[in-house]
This record gives structure tokens, sequence and C-alpha cells, in this order.
């Protein structure tokens, strides 16, 4: 899990790195066209290899709570899932309807937000679960 965590947060630091002119003002259209075609292209091809990461990343994480896992923890568990699925969907959706690059990147770093709370709150958690020795299943 951990190689996981490393590669999306390395695939939103790239997101964050293509955009040279981030900032509370920032649009794609104070560039030039030809930076746009580039950037466009960039921040595309980096959020969509980021969303397929973060949700196989998930589909293998749901997968490997068995019954060692609490249930408690497994429904919330896949209940933080489906809302980071959504927020990926959301910024998917938003970009292809716009191609704003700066809007994809502030709905990155909001997903990057949500991640570090979920690798903490649940993620941990789980790995302390399927590391444990061999105990009874959990109701």
């Amino acid at each position: 899990m951990g190689r996981d965590h490393e590669r999306m947060l390395a695939l939103i630091e790239r997101i964050r790195a293509a955009c040279t002119y981030p900032g509370p003002t920032a649009s794609c259209a104070t560039c030039d066209t030809t930076r746009q075609g580039v950037c466009h292209g960039n921040i595309e091809q980096l959020t969509r290899s980021f969303v397929e990461s973060t949700l196989k990343h998930i589909l293998i994480e749901s997968m490997l709570m068995d019954e060692r896992v609490p249930a408690a923890h497994r429904s919330a568990h896949n209940q933080a899932h489906t809302a980071i699925a959504r927020q990926l969907k959301s910024v998917r959706v938003v970009f292809s309807e716009d191609r704003n690059c700066v809007l994809a990147i502030e709905g990155i770093e909001q997903i990057h937000q949500a991640l570090l709370a979920h690798f903490k709150e649940y993620d941990q958690p789980l790995e302390a679960y399927l590391t444990e020795p061999a105990l009874p299943p959990y109701a």
C-alpha cells in the first residue's frame, strides 16, 4: 500500500508542477495557445494516470479487507473510498467540459488533502489489521 501512496502523491506533485502559472488569479486564458496545448495535454494525461492509479488502489484495498478487518472499519473505509471516487470523477468531468487546467489542479489539491486524511484515518489501521498475527475473525 505504501508504494501506491507514494505513486499517487508523486502524480499529484507532477500535476501541480505542470502549470507554471498557478495562483489565485490564474487562468488558462493568460497562457499563449501553444503553452495551453502542452499544458492541457500534460495535465490531462497526468490526471488520467492519477485517477486510474487511485481507483486501482481503492479496488485493491477493498479486496484486501476481509474478515480480519472489523466490519465497522470496512464499512467506513469503503464509504471514504466512495467519497474519493466521487471527487475523482468530478475533476475529470470539470476538466473534460471546460479544459481549465487551473480548476483541475484545484480539484486535485482537494483530493490530495482528502487522501492524506484517508491514509492516516483508514489505511494505517487497515495495514495494522492485515499484519496482526492470525486471530479469530472480527464480526
